[in-house]
């Protein structure tokens, strides 16, 4: 099923021997949702990438502000949702931070709590090697 892999940058390969293969294409976050607000036009059928940075947009965001910029990111990718699924890309979100699960879904970074439910809803973990990994389908829960 075509989604969001959400994973530590710790739990690749390259981090790790028995870890994560990465994915070939590699993109900033905000490059990320800047291709699906154009519909992911220029992504090509059948690509994969590894999407990075989503700790940094979080973080450098006022503390006032980012409830409000989480629900709009979590609006650009809900809108993109039919253009992945169309063209069967797959996505891994990678965080620099440790991935949290408690209530909600959260990567804890720089001593900050940054809440990643806002943004992609409700995810599944999964276990590859004995490595936690967080699934969620392009059609977002909100």
């Amino acid at each position: 099923m075509p989604g969001y892999e959400i994973i530590e940058r710790s739990s690749l390969k390259s981090y790790n021997q028995d870890g994560i293969e990465e994915y070939e294409n590699k993109i900033g976050f905000i490059d990320f949702l800047r291709e699906i607000k154009n519909e992911a036009n220029d992504l090509p059928p059948l690509s994969s990438y590894m999407v990075i940075g989503i700790d940094d947009v979080l973080y450098f965001t006022d503390l006032k502000d980012r409830h409000s910029v989480a629900r709009k990111i979590h609006n650009i990718l809900q809108a993109g949702a039919s253009s992945l699924e169309r063209k069967r890309i797959q996505v891994q979100i990678v965080c620099k931070g440790k991935l949290k699960k408690g209530e909600t879904l959260w990567i804890e970074y720089r001593g900050e709590k940054l809440d990643l439910e806002l943004i992609f809803g409700s995810t599944s973990k999964h276990s590859y090697r004995g490595i936690g990994k967080y699934m969620t389908g392009f059609n977002l829960s909100s």
